[in-house]
């Protein structure tokens, strides 16, 4: 009886409630068996645990990468640009040295037509297209109208003359040309 006696102290001490009401003793008997299958889920469970942690630093270097890849690239953008513009600028350089030399007006037209080809030819490359006019019907969607002159010998809605260039950038107008339209004269008769 005297271990019967000793086993239930036993019990009543590991029981021993806290105030929150917790049992104090939190031992649990556990076979074995069951015990070495825990341990080893934990154990894959630590592992990937392990490998999430990995992949999520992984996955923030390349974010952070990736965004100062972007920034490199819109920073260093132009440099293509710059590049095939600067032959360009040394040809208005060498111009202007020569201007103000020259005696020759046919010369210093030449150099400016031959600078005038080199920058068309750069937009060229660019995908930057001017505006056609010469001979045109005026259209609303690539065309200005500043100016509209009366004529005899001229068509309706037809160009006269083109102000200020337009562009196109891969076929998306960049600006309208700026024009002259003509307009055929009315006779003051037809109007009563």
């Amino acid at each position: 009886m005297s271990c019967n006696k000793n086993h239930n102290n036993k019990e009543e001490a590991n029981n021993e409630k806290h105030p929150a009401g917790e049992v104090k003793d939190e031992s649990v008997m556990v076979l074995k068996k069951e015990y070495e299958e825990l341990k080893a889920k934990a154990a894959e469970r630590d592992a990937y645990y392990d490998k999430y942690l990995r992949a999520h630093a992984d996955f923030e270097n390349s974010r952070k990468r990736i965004e100062k890849d972007k920034n490199d690239f819109i920073k260093y953008a132009n440099e293509g640009f710059i590049i095939e513009l600067l032959p360009i600028l040394d040809s208005l350089e060498m111009a202007e040295k020569h201007i103000k030399e020259a005696k020759d007006f046919k010369a210093v037209q030449e150099g400016v037509d031959m600078i005038q080809s080199q920058i068309q030819a750069f937009l060229k490359d660019l995908g930057v297209e001017r505006v056609k006019t010469d001979g045109e019907k005026f259209d609303p969607h690539r065309h200005e109208p500043i100016e509209v002159e009366e004529s005899d010998d001229k068509g309706d809605g037809l160009i006269l003359s083109e102000l200020k260039a337009g562009y196109m950038f891969n076929n998306k107008l960049l600006r309208p040309a700026s024009v002259k339209i003509g307009k055929k004269k009315t006779d003051n008769n037809e109007k009563k």
